[in-house]
């Protein structure tokens, strides 16, 4: 009730004609019971279009608080009293009341409902968001922050809707709350080298031999791992390593399943796998989640590194024999078994004081038979244990789901991963949405490219 008061106090109360039954004077306070409560009426003119003195103010507050001591009334609420009819200071007024009525215990809460036009409103919220003193801040500390100084209805969504909006924002905040879409189970391979996973880890220390990458290739049903060291990650370098590394050793994979680096998407890649009649198979860019066992076995590669490598870390690529068949001869926890058991038939054979008595001999037929049927369960048992395994990791990981709804013709964000300093944008964009893929995965239009991604990487 700050502006036309006496027509507000009509449409509110409807009590017009009694509060001026009271017949007060100016410095006086008219007051009404209305509805369990006291509406007062600070009487500081005589006539509507003068301008009341401080010193009325100031002789009207200390009525006001007798008022309120002698009928015991602990809480009040009063109208911010600066509006084009009053022309008073509102900070020499908040002064005066501050010290009328203070060592009282009476409580004033200051009501102040602003008129401002929408453009007046976007260009506040933008001073106090968007200008460095503003510092683009979330949207309670902006609201603080404005009413400082102003208020009108609605100023929480109003607030609400400039921040969402705001392009320094998107691309420069992460949020509280990041994109984290349902896991989608993959595909289980049923035979040894059916399907296997490379990566490259690097680059490292160069060795003492010149090395500074490892190429890692892992069989998706066995988990069957082999570290390969590289002087460098070029595709020729790769194709010849797996070639004669793996091919010549395990035979033609159907397929194989890598990310989108440029020495796995190169021609030459692509070209060694269609003479070899590989069917290639990309991740998302991002995602290793995509290549989640592999990206596991690096890991550990890496912890083996820091137990036995020199100070000078130049003597890695010596250890990596041992590092594989220490993985490779370790029941894995998702199959239950160990992979070189799963790829060999029989566990491996390891130095102990204590061995077990020697397993009887067979002759061929009866090995060959025998190497069969226990591969043949063998591969039954982990294949079951490498679905459950997903299964429950997918309940685990869908717990903290925050899924994000997507359509075609959307601009979304996508998250900096090659941010070239702190002050780098942490979001770039936006970029269109061209297609929805299956597992969660997306296509977006970026210059004259085409990139998949998953919905993990994106915000609106």
């Amino acid at each position: 009730m700050v502006k036309g008061i006496g027509l507000e106090f009509r449409r509110q109360f409807g009590k017009i004609d009694q509060l001026i039954q009271k017949n007060k004077q100016v410095k006086e306070i008219a007051a009404i019971q209305y509805d369990q409560r006291y509406i007062l009426y600070i009487i500081t003119k005589e006539m509507h279009y003068q301008t009341p003195t401080y010193e009325m103010m100031f002789f009207a507050m200390k009525n006001l608080r007798q008022f309120c001591e002698s009928n015991g009334l602990i809480k009040i609420a009063l109208p911010k009293i600066d509006n084009e009819y009053d022309q008073l200071d509102w900070t020499q007024v908040r002064t005066m009341i501050r010290y009328v009525f203070k060592n009282s215990n009476i409580k004033i809460m200051i009501y102040s409902m602003d008129s401002y036009s929408k453009e007046e409103k976007s260009n506040i919220i933008k001073e106090f968001h968007t200008t460095p003193l503003g510092d683009h801040q979330g949207v309670s500390r902006t609201i603080k922050r404005i009413k400082q100084h102003h208020n009108w209805k609605g100023i929480k969504r109003d607030v609400l809707d400039y921040i969402k909006t705001c392009e320094s924002c998107k691309v420069n905040k992460s949020g509280n709350r990041t994109v984290q879409q349902p896991t989608v189970i993959t595909s289980t391979a049923s035979r040894t080298f059916e399907k296997n996973c490379l990566d490259i880890v690097g680059p490292l220390e160069t060795s003492h031999q010149g090395n500074s990458f490892i190429l890692t290739i892992q069989d998706d049903l066995t988990k069957f791992s082999l570290a390969i060291p590289l002087p460098n990650h070029t595709a020729n370098t790769i194709a010849k390593a797996f070639v004669e590394h793996f091919l010549c050793h395990y035979g033609l994979p159907d397929s194989i399943l890598t990310d989108q680096g440029p020495d796995f998407m190169s021609k030459i890649f692509k070209e060694c796998c269609r003479l070899l009649q590989i069917k290639k198979i990309n991740t998302t860019a991002y995602h290793p989640q995509s290549n989640g066992a592999l990206e596991r076995s690096h890991r550990m590669l890496v912890e083996y590194f820091r137990h036995y490598v020199d100070e000078n870390a130049k003597n890695w690529d010596d250890f990596i024999p041992y590092a594989m068949f220490t993985y490779n001869s370790t029941i894995h926890s998702s199959t239950k078994y160990q992979p070189y058991e799963l790829v060999f038939g029989h566990p491996v054979k390891v130095s102990h004081t204590f061995s077990r008595k020697p397993q009887p001999c067979y002759n061929y037929e009866d090995y060959t038979f025998e190497l069969r049927r226990k591969l043949q369960d063998a591969f039954l048992i982990a294949r079951e244990n490498l679905i459950d395994s997903k299964e429950k990791s997918k309940t685990v990981y869908d717990k903290k789901q925050n899924e994000i709804s997507i359509n075609v013709g959307d601009k979304v964000f996508i998250k900096n991963h090659v941010r070239k300093g702190k002050f780098s944008p942490k979001w770039l964009g936006p970029y269109e949405i061209i297609s929805l893929q299956d597992n969660e995965n997306v296509v977006i239009k970026k210059g004259r490219k085409e990139v998949k991604l998953h919905k993990n990487e994106l915000k609106m």
